[in-house]
């Protein structure tokens, strides 16, 4: 239902996710890339250790996945942030009709932050709907938030799907798939 490699940020999402905070920031512009860059179009990168790219939004390789990856704070320097509010945005790749299962898939690494306490946020909208809602407190373990979200009408291919992260830790978010289930299709959440 999404392709990871398509996502582009977008002010849109106010009314799911409140304002940007006076402190938000998102460098968008990726550092110490040049063996990668121009990021090729539609495809997923696979960063080789040691390699010293820095990107806050990458669409990245990870196992047999091609994941939308959100990177929150340099890595030389903790205390500095590179992304900490993004919502991003893509049109649906498909219809989805009223019934229709989605099943939306997502990972955070071991959240942290320079001063304990606060909240990392991530969500999926499709159309005027929120999918998929997670909220945890900070510092916390490695999670895999999922979610099963059953549409209460149809949605058109075309239809306007958000991603969103807000945090102020040193953490890495990740959308790893978003399908229509079939029916009768069992999944584990």
């Amino acid at each position: 239902m999404v392709d990871n490699t398509k996502w582009v940020p977008t002010t849109d999402g106010e009314e799911f996710f409140g304002s940007p905070p006076a402190d938000a920031v998102c460098e968008l512009t990726p550092l110490d890339c040049g063996a990668y860059l121009p990021f090729p179009e539609g495809e997923c990168i696979e960063i080789r250790s040691p390699d010293p790219c820095i990107a806050s939004l990458i669409p990245e390789q990870l196992d047999t996945f091609c994941v939308l990856a959100v990177y929150t704070r340099m890595p030389n320097n903790p205390s500095e942030p590179m992304c900490n509010w993004i919502t991003l945005e893509q049109p649906s790749l498909r219809d989805i009709r009223m019934g229709d299962r989605v099943e939306i898939r997502m990972r955070h690494n071991q959240l942290t932050a320079p001063v304990p306490g606060g909240e990392a946020n991530m969500a999926f909208v499709i159309g005027d709907q929120i999918a998929l809602e997670y909220n945890v407190l900070i510092p916390s373990d490695f999670a895999f938030p999922r979610n099963e979200w059953t549409a209460d009408k149809d949605y058109p291919a075309g239809t306007q799907l958000l991603f969103h992260v807000d945090n102020h830790g040193q953490n890495e978010y990740m959308l790893i798939e978003v399908n229509v289930l079939e029916p009768g299709e069992n999944t584990e959440l």
